[in-house]
């Protein structure tokens, strides 16, 4: 289930919506922590920017049209602080297109201890910073079965032959105005019966003859030959 990689250490968790889902966002982390927390886990909204409790749920898309970028930062950074141990989890919601501040997504993503991405409808992403540095990034397929999330965690490579595009498949015969195979019967005879202007071919055992069939336009003198030359 989804909710066992989301409920770990990580107190900050911050949520990207690029789905538009927040209208059930409260549905949603709340069956996460029944899941996991039991049905007397019972998740707070944040609506002052000023609640304690042991889950609290920030829709910041809501909550910047009434703070101030600093007044959110200052709250979160109150929540993350060690000395805080009566919020055990804060839950920041954001729905990228609705956020009227373009530094509050980098911010919020700093000061998150987990990021998950709702890539789409079928796609999610785990980021975890953990306590030693080290920072995971995986990918998942999910569903929703009866209210509950079922993930699947798809390797990179898997992800990208999913998202790559299909090449099209070329064919040589189409690339130009002339045909190199598959003549037809009428057109392989026009062909074996085209003459060109010039033709090479054998007469005698001594060498070759060459024949040309000059144009109308051709202006030849036998008697001083340097004249057709376009010098």
């Amino acid at each position: 289930m989804l909710s066992s990689h989301v409920l770990n250490q990580q107190k900050i968790i911050l949520i990207k919506d690029n789905v538009g889902i927040e209208n059930t966002c409260s549905k949603i982390v709340q069956s996460w922590l029944t899941e996991q927390k039991g049905s007397d886990a019972v998740l707070t909204p944040v609506q002052t920017c000023s609640e304690t409790a042991p889950f609290l749920l920030a829709r910041i898309s809501a909550l910047s049209r009434k703070h101030s970028a600093r007044d959110l930062f200052q709250f979160v950074n109150r929540c993350k602080r060690a000395n805080s141990p009566s919020v055990q989890h804060l839950f920041l919601w954001v729905t990228t297109k609705n956020l009227p501040e373009s530094l509050l997504e980098p911010y919020l993503e700093h000061m998150a201890g987990m990021v998950v991405t709702f890539e789409d409808e079928r796609h999610l992403t785990i980021l975890t910073k953990k306590s030693g540095g080290s920072v995971s990034n995986k990918s998942y397929q999910y569903q929703t079965l009866g209210g509950s999330f079922s993930v699947k965690e798809v390797k990179k490579d898997q992800r990208a032959k999913e998202v790559a595009p299909l090449e099209p498949v070329i064919d040589p015969a189409s690339l130009g105005t002339f045909k190199i195979g598959d003549l037809k019967k009428e057109e392989q005879e026009a062909k074996d019966a085209l003459t060109l202007p010039f033709e090479f071919y054998k007469t005698t055992p001594e060498g070759g003859k060459v024949l040309y069939h000059p144009d109308a336009e051709d202006d030849l003198d036998e008697e001083d030959p340097d004249d057709d030359l376009l010098i």
